[in-house]
């Protein structure tokens, strides 16, 4: 979606700008999304690398073995975690998390049930399983953990609690998972002991596992962007499903890491300068990602211990949830390129929504805040364009009396210019200049999670959504309901190319009423959000162009 509106952009620029220069008449101008039908996550082998040496910067890991049936019998309960945002429940067996569903968000819009994270079902798949990277011949899917409590539930009377699990593994290493949680927070702190009771000593590399599926749903938001996140280096990437066809390795710092949706992550990030040796995702299935994270070395003597340090995240990637956390991990709320100018523009969204309580309204209220901001820049590009409709009649008389000399005709066009102070690209620029503020606007109100489920009026229950006006049957390419808000601002579009000034020219005539169209197709599938956005833009540059055709000479 993203690559079709630059590209409608840039080529729309790329044609004003060259008709400017190569022909003298030239004018210069300027998401109900359908359920999730979850797919049985298919059984594949772990992924079986090979061995490094300890404290290097990348050592390769097997993931846990496949259990055998009796394994995956074995009896063990499952541990309720409740807080304020989340319901978790861990499987004892090996202190792996199961389920975790977040209280504060729903599944989709008109389904009761609650945002599940784990998208796994398998035992084998639990994320926060523990695994050696060398000592293949110890598989800690044999320990049996145990927890310290059945249950756990926090509330504003009782903040936080502990949740431990237990085992000992069969060379005689004593390990422990401490969990602990906070009521009014999405963090869980990981303390992960090892306890060498052996007479050998230790030297390895614990690998900590996250496991998700991401199902691609159509004209579903949450699809938009579905991979990996990654804060290295002080740089923060994100890689999509489709860079995982082949195993990849990630090394180096490695702040952190998680598995991510557009709106959704789990993430693992050390503490106490305890950094991530590497991180090994692969891809399973298509719809499946498997991330190793390999932590510091663990070199212990007989009877010796060691702890790490963890920070787990399962929620929303919402900069004013991520940013008290003091992990860096509000990294995960970026706009791409116009990130700078994003931001800015997402915290006036949210001021003005704190005052109307509808992020509809506003959207509209921003939408006239940067019409305001640019109205000195549009206003002399609509006088431009004006300008040089006035000199059209010159112009006409130029290009018959200079048909046959190309060079000497640009020339005279040129000193026409200069004679009447008039800048031929004095229409385009100005709007030029806009552009990155439509880039910044369209990622926000294409990807912040505040527009989640996020009503505006009437039909409009999900600007984050494309917005459909249901009428009880399917339309080919549309889907289910007419797209009222879309159809709308393409009209808008077309009365305000009506009203811009012309040069007269057939063929730019022609092609300027045809990009409502083109835009009226490429937005259909686009959030209600950003629709909102053009609309109003649109209705403000109309009245804009209305004064300026009567009133300005």
């Amino acid at each position: 979606m993203e690559k079709r509106v630059i590209l409608a952009f840039v080529l729309s620029v790329v044609v004003f700008v060259l008709y400017t220069f190569l022909v003298p008449t030239e004018k210069s101008s300027d998401k109900g999304t359908p359920k999730p039908e979850e797919k049985k996550a298919a059984q594949t082998a772990p992924v079986q690398p090979a061995t490094a040496e300890p404290g290097t910067a990348s050592p390769a890991v097997k993931t846990p073995p496949a259990t055998t049936a009796a394994q995956t019998a074995r009896s063990g309960r499952d541990i309720v975690v409740k807080t304020k945002w989340f319901e978790a429940v861990f499987s004892e067996p090996g202190g792996t998390l199961k389920s975790l569903r977040l209280t504060a968000y729903k599944e989709q819009l008109h389904d009761p049930a609650l945002k599940e994270l784990i998208r796994v079902e398998s035992p084998t798949e639990y994320p926060l399983q523990l695994t050696w990277v060398k000592n293949t011949q110890a598989p800690l899917s044999q320990v049996q953990f145990e927890a310290d409590k059945p249950s756990l539930t926090l509330s504003p009377d009782r903040k936080q609690g502990t949740l431990t699990f237990r085992g000992v593994s069969p060379q005689g290493l004593a390990l422990s998972k401490t969990f602990t949680f906070d009521y009014d927070s999405y963090r869980i702190d990981l303390d992960i002991r090892v306890v060498n009771d052996s007479a050998q000593p230790l030297d390895d590399n614990l690998a900590l596992l996250l496991e998700s599926r991401f199902p691609k749903i159509e004209n579903d938001p949450s699809s938009a962007f579905q991979g990996q996140l990654t804060y290295q280096d002080g740089k923060y990437e994100e890689k999509g499903l489709d860079k995982f066809e082949k195993e990849v390795t990630t090394s180096g710092k490695i702040q952190w890491g998680a598995l991510s949706d557009t709106y959704f992550m789990q993430a693992i990030v050390p503490v106490e300068n305890q950094g991530i040796a590497s991180i090994k995702t692969s891809r399973p299935n298509p719809e499946q990602l498997r991330a190793l994270f390999v932590l510091s070395p663990i070199n212990l003597p007989a009877q010796g211990e060691k702890t790490l340090r963890l920070a787990l995240y399962f929620g929303p990637r919402d900069i004013a949830v991520l940013k008290p956390l003091k992990l860096e991990l509000e990294q995960a709320v970026n706009f791409g390129f116009f990130d700078i100018i994003a931001k800015p523009l997402l915290w006036v969204l949210k001021f003005f929504n704190g005052f109307m309580h509808n992020y509809g309204w506003a959207i509209i209220v921003l939408t006239i805040l940067v019409k305001i901001l640019f109205w000195p820049l549009t206003h002399k590009s609509y006088k431009s364009m004006k300008d040089m409709q006035k000199l059209q009649p010159k112009m006409a008389k130029i290009r018959e009396k200079y048909k046959d000399n190309r060079e000497k005709m640009n020339q005279e066009t040129m000193a026409l210019y200069k004679t009447y102070k008039v800048n031929p690209m004095g229409g385009c620029l100005p709007m030029v200049i806009q552009i990155p503020v439509f880039f910044a606007l369209y990622s926000l109100l294409g990807y912040a999670i505040e527009l989640r489920h996020a009503p505006f009026l009437l039909w409009i229950n999900d600007l984050s959504a494309p917005d459909r006006l249901p009428i009880g049957m399917m339309i080919p390419y549309v889907g289910n309901g007419i797209p009222v808000l879309t159809l709308l601002m393409g009209a808008s579009m077309f009365i305000q190319q009506k009203m811009t000034p012309t040069t007269g020219d057939p063929t730019q005539a022609k092609l300027m009423l045809f990009l409502p169209v083109v835009f009226t197709f490429m937005f259909i599938n686009f959030a209600a959000g950003l629709v909102l956005y053009w609309l109003v833009n649109n209705v403000l540059s109309i009245g804009q162009q209305y004064y300026i055709n009567k009133y300005v000479n």
